[in-house]
């Protein structure tokens, strides 16, 4: 597996260094479930919700997250798939996001997750879908947004059927929530370093590419392995988890 990108004029088909820092978000976001399940069962005793920390490394993956959506956007629009490979992924990522609803809905029916990553990301995808076009220039509108999206707080948009927009004075009671503001700025702010990673030929840089080569090949082939899968993984790995959690509690 090749680990960095030589020049080219056209994006490759994957990009094994954009798959490994996805499969490394996923890794993290597994960790943090861990963690959170853990007390979900009674076995520690962290406050999540509210301790900064806590709060810091949910942010951290979900920023991580975000801006990679950025990225792969701005990829796929250099694209030759198109339009029919953008809507094919827009609808398994919808697909899922109501597969999380119902499924939250079974286990939380009063904290259900009703506008959580999953749903972010399918409405974002349309909403940054022009973004690419404007090169590293859509770091300007997505710099606007995450300024607006911490700024900005009413009780006008307390109400769930408006606070999914990010504007709202206090946080919902759910279980996951990544409204449209801030985070469709971390998007765009992908979407601009995207299209300067394809002006310069899709180069890995030179500290990057020292990170990477440092790596174990094994290590760094099961990232990216993880990073092409990461919708199933992000599907799977609580119900596993939870599951693995509540048969030990059983036996214990």
């Amino acid at each position: 597996m090749k680990r960095s990108v030589a020049s080219t004029s056209k994006p490759p088909s994957r990009i094994a260094g954009i798959d490994a820092a996805r499969g490394f978000a996923i890794v993290m976001m597994i960790a943090y479930h861990f963690c959170f399940d853990l007390t979900y069962f009674g076995w520690a005793r962290w406050n999540m919700l509210e301790e900064s920390g806590w709060i810091a490394w949910r942010s951290t993956i979900v920023a991580s997250f975000l801006f990679i959506v950025g990225i792969s956007l701005s990829l796929r629009d250099a694209s030759p798939t198109g339009a029919p490979a953008f809507w094919r992924r827009w609808a398994q990522i919808a697909a899922a996001a109501l597969l999380v609803t119902i499924g939250s809905y079974a286990m939380f029916p009063r904290s259900f997750i009703y506008f959580g990553v999953l749903h972010f990301v399918a409405l974002a995808l349309i909403v940054a879908r022009p973004a690419p076009r404007l090169g590293a220039w859509a770091a300007l509108p997505g710099a606007a947004a995450l300024a607006l999206g911490i700024v900005i707080h009413s009780e006008a948009f307390d109400p769930r059927v408006v606070n999914w927009i990010g504007f709202a004075a206090h946080k919902p009671f759910t279980e996951d929530y990544a409204p449209l503001f801030p985070w469709i700025g971390v998007v765009l702010l992908g979407c601009a370093f995207g299209a300067l990673w394809r002006k310069r030929g899709y180069a890995t840089p030179a500290p990057l590419h020292a990170v990477v080569g440092a790596l174990p090949q094994a290590l760094f082939a099961g990232l990216a392995l993880l990073g092409r899968w990461s919708l199933t993984a992000y599907l799977i790995h609580q119900p596993i988890l939870i599951g693995a959690m509540a048969a030990a509690k059983r036996l214990g």
